[in-house]
């Protein structure tokens, strides 16, 4: 039997690990058997000599039962979740999840921090006050079977093998590889014991995989898995070339997604939100078509249940929103004002998102601590007409300086024009059913 060194030594060179080897490393991982220095070479090497399908398979499979399982009889409703490749203010889970149950699903959502220039889920939510996402296996077990639904992290039973794995992606320059994003995701969704999945896969200047064809490779890579493991799954593709929505960080984030399933649905974030909830209960069979789904998904959004559920997953979980309205609201943003009039004709996501990173809404190495209110409420989207001086975003932070810092930076990549901007395209880029 080899040593870690000697397989860390054959990837290094481009050999292929058997599925013993794969499921001993995964194993050790778990039982710090393995430093994270070791862990890092072998995220290295399948970045840089990459990973086989059956490589890839073995990974997922090994990291999925590395822990403990979500029991697959809590519930007798369809068990769906949502999967995003992330996206600079891709707050749609929030969204999601209370729509979905709102309409007849359970929804058991393990969710993961923020990687890279794009937010986490997890630091959303825990922007909240009081909110825990940090949940035992038989709490999850409990709130799903008695309200169908919660929102949480790997706790350390749970997919243990990704949750060391994650962090180390993050502040390695591995998050990016096919192989080590499929079986990252999948692990977690297979350990919930899910009936259906839907991903949806961000394309765009501003997403992980840029292009359409890295976005479908990844896609053409989790299929695989999930054809092999029996998990019926959707692909949505759709468009991150400019902020979703209208914030940028963790609070703003959940505060947006409040107030809009308190509204009607609007805008880029409602057509991205209701199309994955569409595909959603289409995976699940209780509709027949897409335009059955939507209207499901729309009732549910204006009759105000999903608003409710939403309230109540958030308390059910620590959380206190109001305490959480009043504490954030006593921070006062900068503004930044468009030099002169014209169109708003370029948000440039990625370069604000990082912006809002260096501010504090992420990390820079894995021990770093998150400013919840750092972040960016653009006020303007992109064809807006605006005159010299009007506000085009509002900036946050906790530390004044970094605040002053984000916004001068900011004014530098909202970018107007006296040209016709041309209309934005739908989010929608393509489906896979």
């Amino acid at each position: 039997m080899k040593s870690t060194k000697e397989l860390l030594r054959d990837k290094r060179e481009g050999a292929s690990w058997t599925t013993d080897e794969m499921t001993r490393f995964v194993a050790d991982i778990v039982n710090h058997h393995v430093s994270s220095a070791q862990i890092g070479a072998f995220l290295m090497a399948a970045c840089c000599r990459g990973l086989t399908d059956r490589e890839t398979a073995d990974l997922t499979l090994a990291m999925s039962r590395s822990g403990a399982h979500i029991p697959t009889s809590t519930t007798e409703r369809p068990r769906i979740d949502k999967h995003s490749t992330g996206g600079v203010g891709d707050k749609v889970s929030l969204l999601l999840a209370p729509l979905a149950v709102a309409c007849g699903l359970s929804v058991p959502m393990i969710s993961g921090r923020g990687l890279g220039h794009t937010g986490g889920t997890l630091d959303k939510l825990e922007s909240v006050l009081g909110l825990t996402t940090n949940l035992p296996i038989t709490e999850m077990t409990r709130l799903l079977r008695e309200y169908h639904l919660f929102m949480a992290g790997q706790t350390p039973d749970l997919v243990p093998a990704d949750r060391i794995t994650y962090a180390l992606r993050d502040v390695t320059g591995t998050v990016e590889n096919i192989s080590l994003l499929t079986a990252s995701i999948l692990s977690k969704k297979l350990a919930e014991g899910l009936d259906g999945l839907v991903m949806d896969m961000k394309v765009g200047q501003a997403a992980f995989l840029p292009t359409l064809s890295q976005a479908q490779q990844l896609a053409e890579s989790i299929q695989k898995v999930c054809h092999a493991v029996g998990l019926p799954v959707t692909f949505v593709f759709t468009r991150m070339d400019q902020p979703l929505g209208r914030t940028i960080g963790n609070w703003l984030e959940v505060a947006e997604a409040e107030i809009a399933l308190a509204g009607r649905a609007h805008g880029d974030l409602a057509e991205v939100t209701i199309t994955l909830t569409a595909h959603m209960l289409l995976l699940s069979g209780m509709v027949t078509d897409e335009h059955q789904a939507r209207n499901r998904v729309v009732e549910a959004w204006r009759s105000g249940a999903a608003h409710i559920v939403f309230h109540e997953m958030i308390a059910r979980q620590g959380g206190r929103w109001l305490d959480s309205v009043t504490h954030y609201s006593a921070f006062t943003p900068v503004e930044v004002c468009a030099d002169t009039a014209g169109t708003v004709d370029h948000i440039d996501a990625r370069a604000l998102a990082v912006l809002a990173m260096d501010a504090g809404s992420g990390r820079l190495v894995e021990t770093d601590s998150i400013d919840p209110i750092a972040g960016i409420v653009l006020l303007q989207k992109t064809g807006t007409e605006v005159d010299a001086g009007e506000p085009l975003a509002l900036i946050y932070a906790a530390d004044d300086q970094k605040r002053e810092t984000l916004a001068k930076k900011a004014s530098l990549v909202i970018k107007t024009t006296t040209a016709p901007v041309l209309q934005e395209p739908s989010m929608i880029i393509d489906v896979w059913t």
